[in-house]
């Protein structure tokens, strides 16, 4: 199957009343899902990101378009890897090509004539995991997402922490080594040089060769390949050295691993787990924060824009339906 053809799960969206839409904008390809009223997963689609953000609205319109197959849509929401402010606006996206600055959400409102809600796409994934999947009941936690780059969210007091700017939980983008390599976003020595999955690939073509990559490296320790096994090692304790850092200063229950690396969790949480008993000082056994794998794997944060999309159309719609008519005099 290519990745543009639509991947069915579960019933028919032509059979859905109420079909809400989400995507997860990421460096290299963009996930896009349509959910029921109840936030179930029926069909996704996979393409590739454009550069420029006009070329990037277009895709995400003609998504949009396949998804719905004819179908009403209720809802539109959309994660995009970046640092998105309150205004919606991209403020800086290091891993995604020509939008900054860009309002990427009101362009593909008035592309689609319908609202759009747009935010962080590690935001949506962790309001996903809260309502449906790793966090539910958790009021402290972390989400550290995992490809391209790495994004992440914070959860306290069971909601997801915006900040100030809606600019909070960009983890990605802290110093883990100064004057380190440098990352697209102009620093030197930022986490996602070391622990995404780019920094995976630029790993295995330094240890095992020039054609090597992330997914052949991660292929070869399944097959009890010591040399790929190191480099997994390797990667898995720049991976724990983050999480530590997050972790001594949030004290979390939990800590949700996504995107596309999250597929190789069963290969990481062993020596991702050593690591972090080594470094988080003060923690026993028992105060340790678990570190599990997202239960939607790379299409969590898709999902979480849905949910958010569906979550914003009804709030509109009890408001529209609660409001007193004006009389004229």
């Amino acid at each position: 199957m290519s990745t543009s053809e639509l991947a069915p799960v579960g019933a028919s969206s032509a059979a859905t009343p109420e079909l809400h839409l989400g995507f997860d904008v990421g460096g290299t390809k963009i996930f896009g899902v349509t959910t029921d009223g109840d936030g179930a997963l029926l069909t996704s689609i996979r393409e590739s990101t454009p550069e420029g953000a006009r070329a990037l609205v277009e895709t995400l319109a003609e998504m949009v378009s396949r998804l719905a197959a004819g179908c009403d849509v209720a809802s539109v929401g959309v994660g995009m890897a970046g640092l998105i402010g309150n205004d919606g606006r991209v403020t800086i996206s290091p891993n995604v090509t020509g939008v900054e600055g860009a309002d990427i959400g009101g362009q593909l409102a008035q592309r689609l004539g319908m609202p759009v809600v747009l935010d962080n796409e590690v935001n949506c994934a962790a309001r996903w995991e809260l309502a449906f999947g790793a966090a539910r009941g958790i009021l402290c936690g972390l989400m550290v997402a995992v490809g391209t780059g790495i994004g992440g969210a914070l959860i306290l007091d069971g909601e997801v922490l915006r900040g100030a700017a809606g600019l909070a939980g960009e983890p990605g983008h802290m110093v883990v080594e100064a004057n380190g390599r440098v990352c697209n976003c102009g620093r030197r020595g930022c986490w996602e040089m070391y622990a995404s999955g780019s920094a995976l690939d630029r790993l295995a073509q330094e240890r095992l060769g020039a054609a090597e990559r992330g997914p052949s490296a991660t292929a070869a320790a399944r097959q009890g390949n010591a040399a790929a096994s190191d480099v997994l090692a390797e990667f898995a304790w720049w991976l724990a050295l983050g999480i530590s850092n997050l972790c001594m200063l949030t004290d979390p229950e939990l800590v949700v691993i996504g995107g596309g690396l999250s597929t190789d969790w069963d290969l990481l949480a062993d020596p991702v787990g050593d690591a972090l008993a080594q470094m988080l000082i003060g923690r026993s056994t028992a105060t340790r924060p678990r570190v599990l794998a997202s239960e939607a794997g790379e299409l969590s944060a898709a999902l979480g824009a849905a949910l958010g999309g569906a979550l914003s159309a009804r709030e509109t719609q009890s408001v529209s339906e609660t409001q007193t008519p004006r009389v004229s005099q």
